[in-house]
């Protein structure tokens, strides 16, 4: 038998195999784990319509103080209006954990309303010691508009039927490398900011900024109100960046919602002038004063992105199925499905075995070529 025919099978083998090998190493993503504390004096209201229709995380809700223990296998830390001040060991805790990557920290304000002011100390206190440049104003934002704002195809009011019931709009800054357009995914309607404040940001040498104005590459502008403008009720302290007598005038834009990425750990940071739970009326709200919200959409749609950009560095599908039952003030039931496709821009280590394969099978096949060509040879005599 001819030697050159024994080894051709080999020869395709050789070059077949290395093309075959896998584009990429597979990666499995975890359920994400969702922390909703309670422990400083947060209102549980409409938490558990949260958790009963987000289906797609796993959820905790903390009644202690934090600790390093209780945030282990944490992803997502939700605190919704706190009234009592952290710990140095509680802060130490939130930094370190932070300080592992692929985290997300949401924190929700208040106006100075009442015993507001003390939420705005807390949170802002809070905001610092970990590092970020997020501020609430000291302040409330209010509005008498009138008219309407237009959004999602449709005219709506900019209050709900009174000053300090603010609706805001999802109009998140164009960020296609954090995903920024699961926020909008299904929203058409207003969402419910009931007597909010508004986020403003503070830099390295201590100057406060306009987030309207004057943005940083690192913040990411997620809701806004519109027709508004700027109110003080507690006497002993005067807003860092919006003058009274300046903004007294609804003709203004302010921010409710914004994100500081940290581009290094893969970890975002979000404040919001009011909550998504507890608060006298939260923004899970579906419908308030006969005006129909986006509420429950809108939380669905920000724990989603949030679980998103923690995961980006690897390749991941987020796919979310929703069934909303609303909260009291009415009983209806939405449904969405979206599916969301991401692939990180930050450098993985999933290794591409397509140039390595086309390498070796050359490299083979010379290999073979050169063996086929000695065994046809002729010895010499």
């Amino acid at each position: 038998m001819n030697r050159s025919l024994f080894l051709l099978p080999l020869l395709v083998i050789a070059i077949i195999t290395p093309l075959m090998t896998p584009v990429a190493l597979s990666q499995t993503a975890k359920k994400v784990t969702v922390m909703a504390d309670l422990a400083h004096g947060e209102s549980d209201k409409y938490l558990n319509y949260i958790i009963g229709n987000i289906t797609f995380v796993n959820w905790v809700v903390n009644k202690d103080p934090i600790t390093p223990d209780k945030l282990a296998n944490v992803d997502i830390l939700l605190i919704g209006q706190p009234t009592v001040a952290f710990s140095a060991d509680e802060i130490n805790a939130i930094i370190n954990w932070l300080d592992t990557g692929n985290k997300a920290l949401w924190v929700g304000g208040d106006s100075d309303y009442g015993n507001g002011y003390q939420t705005i100390q807390i949170v802002n206190n809070l905001m610092a010691a970990i590092g970020s440049k997020l501020r609430l104003e000291q302040g409330a934002v209010y509005s008498n508009y009138n008219g309407t704002y237009s959004y999602g195809g449709s005219d709506w009011p900019v209050t709900a039927k009174a000053y300090y019931r603010m609706l805001a709009f999802v109009e998140p800054d164009n960020r296609p490398d954090l995903f920024t357009q699961i926020l909008t995914a299904g929203i058409t309607k207003p969402i419910l900011m009931h007597g909010p404040d508004c986020v403003i940001w503070v830099d390295s040498s201590g100057k406060y900024h306009d987030p309207v104005t004057d943005i940083a590459p690192d913040l990411i502008r997620l809701v806004l109100y519109h027709y508004a403008h700027i109110g003080v009720n507690y006497a002993n302290w005067a807003p860092l960046v919006y003058d009274p007598l300046k903004y007294s005038n609804d003709n203004n834009t302010f921010v409710a919602y914004m994100a500081e990425y940290w581009s290094d750990k893969n970890d975002i940071i979000v404040l919001s002038g009011e909550s998504i739970y507890g608060d006298y009326e939260p923004a899970w709200s579906s419908m308030y004063y006969g005006i129909p919200l986006d509420g429950p959409r809108w939380v669905t749609n920000f724990i989603a992105w949030l679980a998103t950009i923690i995961t980006s560095r690897v390749t991941t599908t987020v796919t979310v199925t929703q069934t909303v039952t609303s909260t009291t003030t009415a009983t209806t039931t939405v449904s969405t499905t979206y599916t969301t496709t991401t692939t990180s821009p930050v450098t993985t280590t999933i290794v591409d075995w397509t140039t390595t394969g086309i390498i070796s099978g050359v490299l083979v096949l010379v290999i073979i070529i050169e063996a086929v060509l000695l065994a046809t040879r002729k010895p010499k005599k």
